[in-house]
């Protein structure tokens, strides 16, 4: 996981690729379809759900027999010994099942595949946040453009103001020229914003696995923050809803299976076996013999403990694994929820007394300099911080937003 602050650092332009006219909200029903479609095309989702089938064969590939085992023999004897003793042999020889040696390696099995299947959900999951946070840019870019409009229509208002008070004979053209170039710069960076967009919307399209050119609607960000979940109660859902960690969980499951398996390998193989001698020519059965072989494992008991106690220090290891990994996403919620809940308060300062009193100040400053009682800076500077206030409320929500999408793919609901 990755922190949410560079995904919009230096975010200031973007571009264009709209039907016309055409507006899609931002809401949780957008995001929840674009997460979507992402976990179906992108092909790491489509690479875990493969691990995930795979692991599903490995457990109908534990096998309780082994294979048997076929003899087949030819005495080269005078002719008399081969009546007597028969001139071709043939056996079978079929190990027994250790006890318990199936269920174990078969628990390890199943363990396996569940640790697949939630390395494949993590995979889904990783996969939408991906194109979440790629729309989330997007959207922020387009409320910039929104803004970068309204900003250039409102300088060309004042532009053909500053010419008409250029126009009086007590007036001065400096004050028009200046709006002129401050609306060529500001246009300029508009044009700049539209061809950048179609950046963005070519990484959602590669994201999406769709054609890079497929068109995007301009996107709206929510009015108001979200409410964010407590951090608290997020953390208590880690050990039941986190990917990770119930995957490393069942790999420590796995690792004691592995315990049962080495005690079992301790046990003495058995086998049983029948050997059949016949005569050729006649195809008599000459004697027939019922067999048991055993093997002797404690000559190597050391080894076997060994091994024993090597499986039993790997699922220690694991449990720790587990815990650690619990306590590393525990700090990633803690760092989304305060990300999410400064971005929003942060989103509510800008829209509340902070955005009023700053749009009260540029009216003013616009009267004062429509009347000449205020230079052209104070009127330029204005209109600049209004401008940044409300492009500051636009990136919070769009923070909080990032922030909460962390949290789905850390915490998810489902």
């Amino acid at each position: 996981m990755h922190s949410i602050y560079p995904l919009f650092t230096g975010i200031l332009v973007a571009g264009s690729l709209l039907h016309a006219g055409e507006t899609q909200d931002l809401n949780d029903g957008f995001l929840a379809r674009v997460r979507s479609e992402a976990a179906r095309a992108h092909p790491s989702a489509a690479a875990g759900k493969h691990k995930a089938d795979a692991a599903s064969h490995d457990v109908r590939a534990v096998r309780l027999w082994n294979d048997s085992i076929i003899d087949f023999g030819y005495m080269e004897a005078d002719e008399m010994m081969q009546m007597d003793d028969g001139d071709l042999m043939f056996g079978i020889e079929q190990a027994l099942p250790k006890p318990g040696m199936f269920d174990a390696e078969r628990r390890k099995m199943e363990a396996m595949r569940r640790a697949e299947n939630e390395n494949a959900r993590f995979s889904a999951l990783a996969a939408g946040a991906d194109a979440a946070r790629a729309a989330i840019e997007l959207a922020l870019t387009d409320e910039w453009i929104s803004l970068q409009q309204s900003q250039i229509t409102w300088l060309a208002a004042m532009t053909e103001n500053a010419r008409q008070m250029a126009a009086d004979p007590m007036g001065s053209s400096a004050d028009a020229l200046r709006m002129s170039v401050e609306l060529e710069k500001e246009q300029q960076m508009l044009d700049a914003a539209r061809r950048s967009r179609v950046g963005f919307a070519q990484k959602l399209n590669l994201i999406l696995g769709r054609s890079l050119d497929s068109p995007w609607p301009v996107l709206k960000l929510p009015v108001a923050p979200l409410p964010v979940p407590l951090a608290k109660a997020e953390i208590a859902r880690i050990p039941h809803a986190n990917p990770k960690v119930l995957a490393m969980r069942e790999m420590a499951g796995a690792a004691n299976a592995d315990i049962r398996i080495a005690d079992r390998e301790r046990l003495p193989e058995i086998a049983v076996g029948i050997d059949t001698k016949i005569y050729s020519d006649t195809r008599d059965v000459r004697s027939t013999t019922l067999g048991i072989k055993m093997s002797l494992p404690w000559f190597n008991d050391r080894s076997y403990r060994a091994k024993i106690d090597a499986a039993k220090s790997r699922e220690l290891a694991a449990e720790g694994d587990v815990e650690t990994m619990r306590r590393e996403v525990s700090a990633m919620v803690l760092n989304a929820a305060t990300e999410a809940a400064n971005a929003a308060a942060q989103a509510r300062a800008f829209s509340g007394k902070i955005h009023e009193n700053t749009r009260q100040a540029a009216q003013v400053t616009e009267a004062a300099w429509i009347s000449s009682k205020a230079p052209l800076s104070a009127l330029l500077d204005s209109s600049r911080a209004l401008f940044a206030v409300r492009l500051e409320q636009r990136r919070m929500i769009a923070m909080q937003l990032a922030a909460l999408e962390e949290l789905q793919t850390l915490v998810p609901n489902q």
